[in-house]
């Protein structure tokens, strides 16, 4: 089992507590010493300048959808969500898995039940204790589809949670589970107080979305609708040498792009995690800024209702794919700042299989569309969040489609409306999605999109792509012990998502943020900017 607990060896965590450009997509070099934090390259920061009481402001690309984790699919969200909770499990810097609220973890022989060992003296911000009893109802609470939580079906490999006493609990698995480890580690893998479960518990009515109650470095104290999330310093923090830096934190959506970059040129907001690319280069040579670049765990596509008749035939599905120029799109929409997708996966994730991608050919594209019976094309409808880089590609692919006879409506949305539309599994034709696969690993990166079971209502594939093999193939990677057989099932998988086509599969976006020189220590992990150790001078 040990070698499959360790594959998260990779580094997709980077602090740039220096300038970190690194000029254009596919130069990225996370072992360049531009990528290493200062004080690995022999300096020291100098933290005698450091402004304990300093606040720091951060612009999303899109207000969160929710401050409760069990209802957080965003990264915008996530963003927010990791200064304030914590789970057993996480991902350091160098991407490898670390216990946090655990102090040690040991999975069974047969990979069916995982035992932690929790840390003593951790306090929620509401002053209540974390324990093994707060592990299991909450546990219990978010894996029951009853309750409604948007992640229920990721906690749906677990049969049972057992105290065993206060400071150690037994997760048993429904079947053999490789892949548990890291599904505690992911985001949503994380701890609410007893006291506030209890009140939703008590009144269905309660609205978790609005009280985040974790045990992180900073605790929520405000969410005005439309302006901003304030987040400030719990002096209670568990780990005194882990101790929030600043008094607190200002997360602001800034939707149009333009504003974002002029508020940070203008030293209006500090951090900005979704820079635009077209800007990225010029504000690396601005000497008061950091621009930090490097390949990222997410993958851009164009989802496709395949219950709808004009998307049963592979062969449009197919035809699509050939119809968009990815180079093109990643060269006009993208400024260079990402790779082709031949995969469903991003490069990163472990056990991606390198697939033959659809390269672009017109021809091809109105053959497929003539044999399957539509030679004049058709007619569809484009879902896309409302932020200008989604615009941009969706404007793009109607540009493209409209080259083989598919002329596309673009229907833009805020992004939380648009997640509701694509949950609800109505009305829907064409969707852009970005998918990070939050545990960094192949099976989550493939079963909310693509297994059979994991259709609308409140689950995440949005087109109703439903293949038995793959199914199976997926099945049959989570309860192999044996890595070489888990890689060999998911490399399959890969391969016969991309023959079938449910997505048009675009590209591997950079991640691409700034922020101002004088704020350090903000870090990029599993594509979460995380901000627990940052400060300001």
């Amino acid at each position: 089992m040990k070698s499959r607990q360790k594959w998260f060896l990779f580094c997709v965590s980077f602090l740039f507590a220096t300038a970190m450009l690194t000029g254009c997509a596919g130069n990225s070099d996370p072992t360049s010493s531009a990528n290493v934090p200062a004080a690995e390259n022999g300096k020291q920061e100098d933290t005698t300048k450091l402004t304990p009481n300093a606040e720091v402001t951060v612009a999303l690309e899109a207000e969160a959808t929710s401050l409760d984790p069990w209802n957080s699919t965003d990264s915008n969200s996530l963003n927010i969500l990791s200064t304030m909770f914590e789970g057993l499990l996480s991902l350091d810097e160098n991407g490898e898995i670390v216990p946090v609220l655990a102090t040690d973890y040991k999975m069974s022989a047969d990979a069916t039940s995982l035992t932690f060992h929790l840390r003593s003296g951790v306090l929620f911000h509401d002053g209540t204790p974390f324990d093994a009893q707060v592990v299991k109802m909450n546990l219990d609470y978010v894996r029951n589809k009853a309750n409604g939580m948007a992640r229920a079906s990721f906690f749906g490999f677990i049969n049972e949670v057992t105290v065993v006493d206060p400071y150690t609990v037994t997760i048993t698995a429904n079947e053999p589970n490789s892949a548990m480890v890291a599904y505690m580690a992911h985001p949503s893998a994380t701890f609410k107080s007893q006291k506030e479960l209890q009140k939703k518990i008590d009144d269905s009515k309660y609205n978790l979305d609005r009280h985040p109650v974790g045990t992180g470095p900073y605790q929520f104290q405000e969410w005005k609708n439309g302006q901003y999330v304030k987040v400030v310093a719990f002096t209670d923090y568990w780990a005194k040498e882990k101790q929030a830096k600043l008094a607190a934190i200002l997360f602001k959506p800034v939707i149009e792009a333009s504003t974002r970059v002029n508020m940070l040129k203008a030293g209006e907001v500090d951090v900005v995690t979704s820079l635009p690319t077209l800007d990225a280069r010029s504000m690396g040579t601005d000497s008061s800024l950091d621009v930090y670049t490097g390949p990222s765990l997410n993958v851009l596509y164009i989802g496709m209702n395949t219950k709808l008749d004009k998307y049963k035939d592979k062969r449009v599905r197919q035809a699509l794919n050939y119809a968009v120029n990815k180079e093109q799109m990643i060269s006009k929409v993208a400024d260079g700042f990402g790779t082709v997708a031949d995969s469903p996966l991003s490069p990163l994730v472990k056990d991606y299989a390198k697939q033959q991608n659809y390269v672009y050919d017109l021809d091809k594209a109105k053959e497929l569309l003539a044999q399957a019976g539509y030679p004049n094309g058709f007619t569809a409808t484009l879902w896309t969040r409302n932020s200008t880089e989604f615009v941009a590609i969706a404007e793009n692919i109607k540009m493209q489609l409209q080259n083989i006879g598919v002329k596309v409506d673009v229907q833009a949305y805020e992004s939380g409306t648009l997640f509701e539309k694509l949950d609800a599994g109505q009305g829907t034709d064409l969707y852009i999605g970005r998918w990070g696969t939050g545990t960094a690993e192949a099976d989550w990166g493939l079963r909310p999109n693509f297994a059979s079971d994991r259709v609308p209502p409140n689950y995440n594939n949005s087109g109703f792509y439903m293949n038995e093999h793959v199914d199976q193939l997926l099945d049959d990677a989570l309860k192999a012990t044996d890595n070489n057989v888990a890689q060999q099932k998911y490399a399959e998988a890969q391969k016969t998502i991309m023959d079938e086509a449910p997505w048009i599969f675009l590209y591997v976006p950079d991640v691409v943020i700034a922020k101002r020189k004088n704020v350090s220590d903000v870090s990029v992990t599993l594509d979460t900017v995380r901000l627990n150790a940052a400060y300001k001078q």
